[in-house]
C-alpha cells in the first residue's frame, strides 16, 4: 500500500487489523512528524491512533508510552538525517524497522514499559532519557569517524561533527550531557559540496563530550592564561557540570577514551596527511569548525562570522596569508587569528616548511543554523556553503600555481 493511501485509509478509521503493523505504524507517524510541529503532531497522532483503535475493537492495544517514544525518536531521526525521505529513515534505522523491543529496551526496562501506567499515560524513560547523545540505531556502535577519500591534496576534518555519547558513559554523566548542545552541528551537510570538489573528509561520530579529538592527549593548553576545555570536558560551554562532584573521569577512564577513540582518529587523519603529501607534493588540512555566536565563557559580544586559524600564521606559507587577508566573504564579517587560533589538530599537524599547511574555520553558527533550537536553517546555509565553497576552491588554486 502506498504511503498516501495509507494515511488517508488511517485518518478515515478504514484500515483493517492485518493492514496496521509496525511498519505501517511508523510511516503514519513519520508523515505526522514531518507534517506538524511536535506538539500538533503528538496530539493529532494520538487522537487518530486512538479513533483507529476503537474502530477495529482494539483499544487494547493502545500504548500511550510506546507511541510518545517512537514519535519522539522519528523526530531526532528526521533532526540528525536532516531529510523528510522515509526511505532514508529505513536504512538508517535498523532497529528501529526491525527489532523495536531491542531498540525500547535501552531506554525503558521491562517492568515500567509494559507496566498499566506507561500504557494507560507517558512516562518517562527509566534506563536512559532520549535524546541527541543516546539516539540509538543499530545493536553495533557508530565507528568512531566516517571517511570519504577523494583525490585532492585538501583534507577536511570535523573533529567536532558528533553528537553521540555510548550509553555506558552517558549513564555516568548528569543531564547536560544528553542533548550534545556543543557540538559543531550538520557540518557534513553544510559541507555536502566536498564531493563535487573532489575534497577528502574526516568527521567524527562521538561527542566533543565523550573526548575532545581537537585537544592534546597529554593535556597541554591551547590558550594560556584563559578558560580552556578538557581533553575529556568536565563541564559545557554555558559551565553546566556535565559530571556531578567526584563522578569526573579518572585517569584509567581517560586512557580508555584516549585509546579506543581519540587514537583511530588521529592515526586515520595522519595516514591521510602522509598520502596527500606523497601524491601531490603538499597537503592542506582544513579544520571545518561552528561554534554559537554568543559564548561569553569564550568570548564577549557576538562572534564574527567567518574565524580564520593559523596560529599566527605559523600553519601557513606567504600565499594562504595574503589569501585570507583579500578573500571577500561577501556579507558575513570575518577576522584573522581573533579568538579561535587553531586546535590542536591545527598547530599539531602544521609542517609548511615540508608542504603540509593546516587552517582552521571556525565558523559562527548564527550563519546557518536556528541557534534556539539547533536546527539546519536551509536557506542561511546553502548561502553561507557557496562561500565556504569558493574559499577551497581558491585555497586550492594558490597552492597549485
Amino acid at each position: 500500500m502506498g504511503i498516501e493511501s495509507l494515511i488517508d485509509k488511517f485518518q478515515k478509521q478504514q484500515l483493517q487489523a492485518n493492514e496496521f503493523n509496525h511498519l505501517a505504524h511508523l510511516k503514519v507517524a513519520w508523515h505526522y512528524i514531518c507534517s506538524y510541529q511536535l506538539n500538533l503532531a503528538k496530539e493529532k497522532f494520538h487522537r487518530d491512533l486512538v479513533q483507529l483503535t476503537k474502530a477495529l475493537g482494539a483499544e487494547d492495544k493502545y500504548h500511550r508510552s510506546l507511541t510518545d517514544f517512537f514519535l519522539d525518536y522519528l523526530l531526532h531521526v528526521k533532526w540528525y538525517l536532516h531529510t523528510e525521505s522515509w526511505a532514508e529513515v529505513e536504512s538508517a534505522c535498523p532497529l528501529l524497522i526491525s527489532d523495536a523491543k531491542t531498540l525500547v529496551g535501552y531506554y525503558y526496562s521491562d517492568e515500567v514499559i509494559q507496566s498499566t501506567t506507561a500504557k494507560e499515560s507517558f512516562i518517562e524513560a527509566d534506563i536512559m532519557p532520549l535524546d541527541r547523545a543516546s539516539l540509538k540505531f543499530d545493536v553495533t556502535d557508530l565507528p568512531v569517524f566516517d571517511v570519504a577519500e577523494k583525490s585532492s591534496p585538501i583534507i577536511v576534518s570535523m573533529p567536532h561533527h558528533g553528537q553521540f555519547v555510548p550509553h555506558d558513559v552517558l549513564r555516568q554523566m548528569t543531564a547536560s550531557a544528553l542533548d550534545s548542545a556543543d557540538t559543531d552541528w550538520y557540518l557534513v551537510r553544510l559541507y555536502d559540496f566536498l564531493d563535487e570538489l573532489g575534497v577528502s573528509r574526516i568527521n567524527a561520530n562521538y561527542s566533543r563530550y565523550l573526548i575532545d579529538l581537537n585537544r592534546d592527549s597529554g593535556g597541554e593548553v591551547l590558550y594560556k592564561g584563559a578558560d580552556n576545555t578538557e581533553l575529556c570536558p568536565t563541564s559545557t560551554f554555558d559551565l553546566e557540570p556535565l559530571y556531578d562532584d567526584g563522578k569526573e573521569p579518572h585517569a584509567d577512564e581517560i586512557q580508555r577514551r584516549i585509546d579506543l577513540y581519540w587514537k583511530p582518529y588521529h592515526q586515520k587523519l595522519q595516514q591521510l596527511v602522509d598520502e596527500k603529501k606523497a601524491q601531490f607534493g603538499y597537503c592542506l588540512l582544513f579544520e571545518a569548525h561552528t561554534i554559537q555566536s554568543h559564548v561569553p565563557r569564550f568570548f564577549d559580544g557576538q562572534l564574527p562570522d567567518f574565524n580564520f586559524g593559523t596560529n599566527e600564521g605559523e600553519t601557513v606559507n606567504q600565499d594562504i596569508k595574503s589569501l585570507l587577508k583579500s578573500f571577500e566573504t561577501e556579507s558575513y564579517s570575518k577576522v584573522i587569528n581573533g579568538r579561535f587560533k587553531g586546535g590542536y589538530i591545527t598547530r599539531n599537524y602544521a609542517n609548511p616548511d615540508n608542504g603540509v599547511f593546516t587552517l582552521q574555520l571556525e565558523l559562527s553558527q548564527a550563519t546557518y543554523l536556528d541557534q534556539k533550537h539547533r536546527l539546519y536553517d536551509s536557506v542561511k546555509a546553502d548561502k553561507v556553503a557557496h562561500v565556504i565553497r569558493q574559499l577551497l576552491v581558491a585555497l586550492k588554486e594558490v597552492l597549485d600555481k
